[in-house]
């Protein structure tokens, strides 16, 4: 995958995570915060090891 199409896809999947997440804190559901900021940061920290492992083949 090149990294603008990673970057669109990236940026969608995290958007329609958080839509899901303040509709189910709407109906009632409760959320936990920081289990939720804790995950983001981990998954965007995982991404941009992802992109940058894409980006070395272009280097080597």
């Amino acid at each position: 995958m090149d990294p603008f199409t990673f970057g669109l896809v990236f940026v969608g999947a995290t958007g329609g995570a958080l839509i899901g997440i303040a509709l189910l804190d709407k109906s009632g559901i409760a959320i936990n915060g920081s289990i939720v900021s804790f995950v983001m940061e981990v998954v965007k920290y995982g991404g941009i090891l992802y992109l940058m492992k894409e980006l070395s083949k272009i280097f080597l």
